[in-house]
């Protein structure tokens, strides 16, 4: 009975040198401040990380690190969970003093007093640039084509999928443009390979630009590109964006010191009346672009495009013009 009131002194002692020594040799940066977000310490570990020195932060705003990737929703995400549960976990990007950007695998807690309400907040967070890069990096091969930097085709199904849903709630419409590039194996075969990879990076460059920006353009394969066109409600509309297509197929790019020529066969498929599913949509297109093709007069005409119509399992053909 005698020695408790000794021991305890002792074990509070103790645990408060532990958790200094915690505190400063931890190699997860430590931040701990006041409820308006005054920062009140820092350890060395937040030091190396950032380049700021205590002395620079302490009395300071966290906002000091903002790097502005992350939006205004994130942060009242952050907050909400960190008032409702008392703490946060994720990964953010912030700044270092140097301006650099660093990924960290953040831990926010609400600590509270006697009194159970909060009292000040810790942050804890780990430099995860290399890692959060590498994910990156991987997740771009497994989501786009390497040569032209365009959506692939893993991308452009899940994109499609989005659309498609967007759609049926607001009863909208998806347009699907497959194009396909006339005349690209005979550049392929008389000027080589990579000739042809820089004529197909260029021709992407020009699809890309004469869409909008709600549009999705993939590269679908070889000398195939698949256009996604949300908001397709007026069909002039429809043949204004193709005819712009057709202009940034055809425009002339120079490989090698020779003016490079093609022009493209388009097969259109719309959402929901050629299909409802990103499967159904694809093949139709892709079998009217195959219409417009076998239909193309000798490349008289820059572009051919052929409307698909599953309903009557015919493909109407016709023909439209840059304007």
């Amino acid at each position: 009975m005698t020695s408790t009131p000794a021991i305890q002194p002792a074990c509070a002692s103790t645990a408060g040198e532990l958790a200094a020594s915690v505190f400063h040799h931890s190699r997860d940066a430590i931040m701990i401040t006041a409820l308006d977000g005054t920062i009140l310490a820092v350890n060395r570990a937040f030091c190396t990380i950032t380049g700021y020195t205590e002395d620079d932060v302490c009395g300071k705003n966290p906002r000091i690190l903002k790097s502005g990737v992350q939006d205004q929703a994130f942060y009242a995400r952050m907050w909400q969970a960190i008032t409702s549960q008392g703490y946060w976990q994720g990964e953010a990007w912030n700044r270092r003093k140097d301006g650099t950007l660093f990924a960290e695998r953040l831990t926010i807690v609400a600590v509270p007093g006697a009194d159970g309400k909060p009292h000040h907040y810790i942050a804890m967070f780990a430099d995860v640039t290399s890692a959060s890069m590498q994910r990156r990096r991987l997740e771009e091969r497994a989501n786009y084509d390497a040569l032209t930097g365009l959506p692939n085709r893993v991308l452009l199904g899940e994109r499609l999928e989005q659309l498609l849903a967007c759609a049926r709630e607001a009863s909208s419409s998806v347009a699907l443009a497959f194009i396909d590039l006339d005349g690209f194996k005979q550049v392929n075969d008389s000027m080589g390979h990579p000739a042809g990879d820089r004529l197909l990076a260029s021709i992407a460059q020009n699809l890309r630009a004469a869409l909008r920006g709600s549009d999705t353009l993939a590269r679908f394969g070889g000398d195939e590109f698949v256009a996604a066109l949300p908001g397709m409600h007026d069909d002039a509309l429809l043949a204004a964006l193709l005819a712009r297509v057709a202009v940034a197929a055809r425009t002339p790019i120079v490989i090698d010191g020779r003016a490079i020529c093609l022009s493209a066969s388009i097969g259109v498929a719309v959402f929901p009346h050629d299909g409802t599913t990103p499967a159904q949509l694809i093949a139709h297109a892709d079998a009217a672009m195959y219409t417009a093709k076998r239909e193309a007069r000798g490349g008289t005409h820059p572009i051919n495009v052929s409307a698909a119509s599953p309903a009557s399992g015919k493909h109407h053909h016709h023909e439209v013009f840059p304007p």
